[in-house]
């Protein structure tokens, strides 16, 4: 029996994907919008920046027609730049939960939802593998880069070696958190370094961060600097 075709052999330099996190007003929102991006506003935060944006959308089917219509193509954007990836999946949750702003729908929650017994966390991740990223990498296979903004917090992890620490990471639900950082190219977490800004692109004991351009050294929080230096390892 002959193997399915085809087979693939060769480097495919796609638009970047990831995570880019950090305090608030370290200049998130300003390294998407330099890329060429249009901001999709989930959390009515990005009025202070000049860029192209959508109006705040505050419920998943309107960021799903959005997302829907992007992946579809006929822009002239070079990055879809989603701020921030937290609410946007919070939406996701409140449609699953069916959480609809009535009194009787506010006390909806993931585990009573689809029968209970977790059965909606279930349905969550079903969301987000059956529709989110393969709509996110329909965008991507399109040569557009997508960026994933998220605020900073301080969690536990455990090494394989099974050491514990505390790191600094990206504040993502956390029964989703691994999934968005496995099916991201890079992982950065955005600071302040002295009178400057850094992007931070590789692990340490304080920062979950990472790339799979062979980037090691911090770099400067703009987004041509992470273009030169992804382009420059890869060439």
């Amino acid at each position: 029996m002959s193997l399915p075709a085809p087979i693939l052999n060769q480097v495919n330099f796609r638009a970047p994907k990831g995570i880019v996190y950090g305090s608030p007003g370290v200049g998130k929102t300003t390294f998407g919008a330099a890329a060429g991006g249009l901001i999709v506003d989930a959390e009515n935060g990005a009025a202070h920046v000049q860029c192209d944006r959508t109006p705040y959308l505050h419920d998943w089917p309107t960021m799903k027609n959005w997302l829907d219509a992007l992946a579809a193509g006929g822009h002239d954007y070079a990055a879809v730049v989603i701020d921030s990836i937290d609410w946007l999946l919070r939406r996701i949750e409140e449609q699953v939960s069916g959480v609809d702003g009535t009194a009787a729908g506010m006390k909806q929650t993931l585990n009573r939802a689809h029968g209970g017994y977790g059965n909606g966390k279930l349905v969550l991740r079903n969301y987000v593998y059956q529709y989110l990223l393969p709509t996110l990498d329909k965008i991507v296979n399109a040569g557009v880069a997508v960026i994933l903004l998220a605020h900073a917090v301080r969690r536990e992890n455990t090494s394989m070696e099974g050491m514990t620490s505390e790191k600094s990471g990206p504040e993502i639900h956390p029964d989703l958190a691994n999934t968005m950082i496995e099916w991201s190219d890079f992982v950065g977490a955005a600071c302040m370094k002295g009178e400057g800004r850094q992007l931070i692109l590789c692990e340490s004991n304080q920062v979950l961060a990472k790339n799979r351009y062979g980037i090691r050294d911090p770099l400067p929080l703009s987004w041509q600097a992470f273009l030169e230096a992804m382009t420059s390892n890869n060439s």
